[in-house]
C-alpha cells in the first residue's frame, strides 16, 4: 500500500477494499434472512423421505 500523499491511498487499493465491504454485507445479510428458515427447511426435507410412512 503505497501512499502517495499523507492520508491519501491508491484507487485500485480503496478499490478493493469496498469490494470486501459489499461482500461481508451481502454475507451477513443473508444469514439474517436464511437463520429462521433453516428449521423448516430440515422439516421439509423429512417430510419428503416420510412418504408413504404413517
Amino acid at each position: 500500500m503505497e501512499k502517495t500523499k499523507k492520508g491519501a491511498i491508491e484507487l485500485d487499493t480503496l478499490g478493493w477494499m469496498i469490494i470486501a465491504v459489499l461482500v461481508l454485507v451481502i454475507v451477513v445479510v443473508g444469514i439474517i434472512v436464511l437463520g429462521g428458515k433453516g428449521e423448516g427447511m430440515i422439516e421439509f426435507i423429512k417430510n419428503i423421505f416420510r412418504f408413504g410412512v404413517e
